[in-house]
């Protein structure tokens, strides 16, 4: 089941931040760059998913055109959140990129992310059968 939220948040630009609910989890999806600009916009919209909404979030980030080495601050901010909420985060989507970026800045708080978006939902995962 998807269930669409609130009008996407825009902050200047083509930054674009929305979320919708896949399941037990919710899906942000961000598109444009991440940077000084839109970061407090993605950091209030997590928050908010988080503590209003859901605690299990996936961060869609297949549309993201940039990405400051900052932005991954907010997202581990948004990890230790979804945590103390009782969820957690996770990035998809964003291919070498993101690896490269946490390795470059060698940031040491944990992200777990995954290439394709069906991968980080658990609801999308195969199931595995036991043999009898």
């Amino acid at each position: 089941m998807v269930k669409s939220a609130r009008p996407p948040k825009v902050a200047g630009g083509a930054f674009v931040c929305s979320w919708s609910a896949v399941g037990d989890c919710a899906v942000v999806r961000v598109a444009g760059p991440i940077d000084v600009g839109t970061m407090p916009t993605l950091a209030g919209e997590l928050r908010h998913v988080i503590t209003t909404k859901l605690p299990r979030l996936v961060v869609d980030l297949r549309r993201v055109t940039s990405m400051e080495a900052a932005g991954l601050d907010v997202l581990a901010d948004a990890h230790d959140l979804a945590v103390e909420h009782g969820g957690w985060l996770r990035a998809s989507g964003a291919a070498q990129w993101l690896a490269d970026l946490i390795r470059a800045t060698r940031a040491s708080r944990p992200l777990d992310h995954y290439t394709a978006l069906a991968d980080a939902l658990p609801a999308y995962r195969p199931s595995i059968i036991s043999p009898r």
